[in-house]
């Protein structure tokens, strides 16, 4: 519920008291109470409008009641993305499709009818032409310097890490691996090899090869890591030592898909033009060294273009695939500034390897046609092909009318408890012996019959109330006497449960089961039409529930009290009312402080001229027993 301000608790009466006086110690008087009773009407003030704040919370708690049972009908039997969507004519196709080869899925369509249809073979399934890119993506980690200069300034101690695929290992060069490459240089290999293996307790995860270009000690160092993202890096503030074995630090012999492209190592260089404009299917892109693989992809995949475009780290490779299946030249690609795409391995300038797309082959009713998707509808049957078959398929069509009972009867069933909702508040009567409780009241009963209480103060809150009878009223007009070409819900056998009911409805199953089976068209324009109860009921709910858009502009309820977790929270008339009410309880409270502050003010000036006379008598009585 919408917190107003810094309201006081609707149902709590709190005792101010200016007790600045002497309290009736020389007069004897209950000066308390006294001020208390002549405080009464303030506080009966105070106590009214507390009740009327009580009430107004009862009151909104109410309306959102009301507010998600018809959202909560509306979402399950009017929204598009329902699969007991009644506004969906294809909710209303009874005829039940059934394939006899898993090689075939079927479903049939709101025009599809009775009978059978043979697929006589799949030759060929159609498929989506693919780019794929011949060589890695990523330079390789070759180092750029040599073993003998690496060798030349190594010191025992010295560490390297090693992330590989998250794990994260420490090399050290040691005094026996130093000794070592230093005595022989062409043990390097060996020895680099070993304290890698040793690392990560297994042999081949990483390979470690060197170049030999001349001597053992010119080539360059080669780590590999086959299927497996490797990432190098430097230890600790200040070290040389990757750097001197030819690496930077954060080389990885994989992409990061969240690294800018400036940022990233190739194994084709990128131009240096920094923005990299090309045309995929006429769709044009333009991207610079900032952008990311990440952001690349993603403005390739959501554009016009028709294609998906997806990087591997196992392969280290890009593919490009047609959103369209098919034969044809369905990717098409030109670079107009930079070569991006031959850095991804997708041109033929980078040997990539392009598959077309073929068409699917097959036989319906003794014809052959071709399709370009493996997805496509024959007499108002949907069909996807899954794998080619020689063998005869059958695709059988059944009416089954019947099958919509269930989910009629739910219907109704969902719709009596929503409107008996609405209508059993409008008119449970009032209980005006009942008022909210303040917290003296509370404190002297038990949980149960504080609640037995509140559950009589509440009731009638929303008696007569216009907004929810004339929601009631809509909902019963479209429910009990819309009828579209000739039918109606009457004719359906579902009608009015009677006067005692709260507007609710009934079914004669076994007319609604006629209704089904010889009147399945007509039931459908019934609830589908433009102008049929689906959309009818829609409009209704939403007009009354709406929490979109402006203030003014939403639902009738959600106006009125607002709904949680929106903007609609504080910006309804209920919440309006609520404030004012705090508003004048702070104003009541004030007086009612400064009046018992002036009532003490007066009764202890007559408990100190009590006291000034009662001395006086004293002394008086002295002179008078001393004559």
């Amino acid at each position: 519920m919408a917190s107003v301000g810094s309201s006081t608790s609707s149902s709590s009466l709190s005792s101010l008291s200016a007790k600045t006086g002497i309290g009736g110690l020389v007069s004897g008087m209950d000066i308390d109470e006294l001020v208390e009773s002549l405080s009464a009407t303030s506080r009966q003030k105070i106590l009214k409008q507390q009740q009327n704040l009580q009430k107004l919370e009862w009151k909104q708690s109410s309306y959102r009641s009301i507010t998600s049972k018809l959202k909560e009908f509306q979402s399950k039997y009017l929204d598009v993305l329902s699969k007991t969507n009644f506004r969906s004519t294809s909710f209303f196709n009874t005829v039940q499709a059934t394939s006899s080869s898993d090689a075939v899925t079927v479903s049939s369509t709101g025009s599809a009818s009775e009978g059978t249809i043979k697929i006589g073979s799949i030759t060929q399934l159609a498929t989506n032409q693919t780019v794929k890119a011949t060589e890695s993506a990523s330079k390789a980690l070759t180092s750029s310097k040599t073993v003998a200069s690496f060798i030349a300034g190594l010191q025992a101690g010295e560490s390297i890490s090693l992330n590989l695929d998250g794990k994260v290992k420490t090399i050290t060069f040691d005094s026996d691996f130093v000794t070592a490459v230093t005595t022989t240089p062409a043990n390097f290999e060996t020895e680099f090899q070993s304290l890698i293996d040793e690392a990560y307790g297994t042999s081949g995860v990483i390979d470690v090869s060197v170049g030999i270009v001349g001597a053992a000690d010119e080539g360059l160092v080669t780590l590999n890591a086959i299927g497996s993202k490797l990432t190098l890096n430097t230890i600790g503030t200040g070290s040389t030592t990757l750097g001197d074995l030819g690496f930077t630090s954060g080389q990885s012999n994989k992409l990061t898909t969240t690294t800018s492209l400036g940022d990233l190592t190739f194994a084709t260089e990128l131009d240096a033009v920094g923005n990299y404009s090309f045309k995929i299917n006429n769709t044009n892109f333009t991207f610079n060294n900032t952008d990311t693989l990440n952001t690349i992809m993603e403005k390739i995949n959501s554009s016009d273009a028709g294609v998906t475009i997806s990087y591997s780290s196992i392969t280290d490779k890009f593919t490009m695939t047609a959103d369209e299946s098919g034969s044809g030249d369905n990717i098409v690609i030109s670079q107009t500034s930079g070569n991006l795409m031959t850095v991804f391995g997708l041109t033929e300038a980078a040997n990539a390897d392009v598959d077309y797309g073929v068409n699917a082959i097959l036989s319906v009713n003794g014809v052959d046609i071709i399709r370009s998707s493996n997805t496509f509808e024959v007499d108002g049957v949907k069909v996807t092909l899954k794998n080619t078959s020689a063998s005869e398929i059958s695709l059988t069509m059944t009416e089954n009318a019947t099958s919509l009972l269930d989910s009629i009867k739910g219907f109704v069933e969902d719709y009596n408890k929503m409107i008996d909702l609405v209508n059993g508040l409008t008119k449970e009567d009032v209980d005006k012996d009942f008022q909210p409780l303040t917290d003296e009241q509370r404190d002297e009963m038990s949980e149960t019959e504080i609640a037995t209480w509140e559950k009589k103060a509440k009731s009638g809150i929303l008696k007569n109330d216009a907004t929810l009878k004339g929601i009631s009223s809509k909902l019963h007009t479209v429910m009990t006497g819309l009828s579209v070409g000739g039918i109606s819900l009457y004719s359906m056998g579902i009608t009015s449960a009677g006067y005692g009911e709260n507007g609710k409805l009934q079914i004669d199953e076994a007319k609604l089961k006629t209704a089904l089976e010889t009147k399945g068209n007509e039931i459908k324009e019934l609830f589908t039409s433009e102008n049929g109860i689906g959309g009818k009921l829609n409009d209704i709910i939403t007009g009354a529930t709406k929490t979109s858009g402006v203030k003014g502009s939403r639902g009738t309820l959600v106006e009125l009290a607002g709904v949680d977790s929106t903007l609609s929270d504080t910006e309804n008339s209920i919440f309006e009312q609520m404030k004012k009410i705090n508003k004048n309880i702070t104003t009541l409270q004030n007086r009612l402080e400064d009046e018992e502050t002036r009532l003490w003010r007066k009764f202890t000036a007559m408990e100190t001229a009590i006291n000034n006379l009662n001395s006086q008598s004293s002394v008086l009585s002295q002179f008078s027993s001393n004559a």
